[in-house]
């Protein structure tokens, strides 16, 4: 054998044990799914609509008691951004559109009430909505010959954060949901809605928690540590729903956790 054809063969013979190796090293590899998954039930939710548009989730051994929006001032704030005018003209006639762009912020508050067998977690939280409109001025109205999509919500957006009560821990853990898209209000960009969050966080005085949105499983978000461990994950954007807790963390963990997903699956459809 020619040393160049020799020198080829060790090459290619070299570069496919390098690959064998990497192929155990990955095989032999334990991801944070698999973990989580390993120590955690499979937990399908009865969502519990109500006629408002809330839910009250029951799962696993967790049941919400309650869900309820607060008896306290909705904080609101409309901006106008801009006017426009403009007319359509058609076989029947002149229609004059005179309508404004307006910002509409809304503050709303609610309480969840989630109980199991040895405690009850009350979560008191807020719904700030940021909703884009088109709406007609008095004077439209007046020299309109139709109403008929003059009024339209362009973009609708919300944050969720609350605090969470627990017998467990005398800590309260905070959480906060950024950017959670309803799964049912329609706006004029957006026909067919989905429910989304962006990310999130749970944290008390020692510890946080993030989501975040890759999984090797049907999870749409995970809760990570800052060791990078899956402790908790939910499926929520298509019926059914279904969720992992991880059953070897800590008491007080597992329920401020599970208070989150509760709250994501009770206002998923608000």
């Amino acid at each position: 054998m020619k040393k160049k054809d020799l020198l080829i063969v060790l090459f290619l013979a070299t570069l496919f044990l390098n690959c064998i190796t990497v192929f155990c090293q990955e095989s032999n590899r334990i991801s944070p799914d698999s973990v989580m998954h390993a120590n955690s039930e499979k937990w399908k939710v009865k969502q519990n609509k109500g006629l408002f548009g809330l839910a009250k989730p029951e799962f696993g051994p967790y049941v919400t008691h309650e869900v309820a929006k607060l008896d306290s001032p909705v904080i609101k704030k409309k901006t106008k951004d801009s006017s426009w005018a403009g007319a359509e003209i058609t076989s029947s006639g002149t229609d004059i559109d005179i309508s404004k762009f307006l910002t509409i912020e809304k503050t709303k508050f609610y309480r969840l009430l989630l109980g199991q067998q040895s405690d009850t977690a009350e979560t008191v939280f807020s719904i700030s909505s940021v909703s884009v409109e088109k709406k007609q001025t008095f004077l439209g109205k007046l020299l309109s010959k139709k109403d008929e999509g003059k009024d339209a919500v362009l973009d609708y957006s919300r944050d969720i954060s609350g605090i969470i009560l627990t017998g467990i821990d005398e800590t309260p853990w905070n959480f906060f949901l950024d950017d959670y898209r309803s799964g049912s209000r329609q706006t004029a960009g957006n026909f067919h809605p989905s429910a989304s969050i962006s990310n999130g966080y749970l944290k008390n005085k020692t510890d946080s928690l993030y989501i975040t949105l890759f999984s090797r499983y049907e999870a749409d978000i995970t809760f990570v540590n800052s060791r990078g461990e899956h402790l908790a994950a939910l499926k929520f954007k298509q019926n059914p729903v279904y969720m992992w807790i991880r059953n070897d963390i800590e008491a007080s963990y597992q329920q401020a956790i599970a208070a989150v997903f509760a709250v994501i699956i009770a206002i998923k459809d608000l």
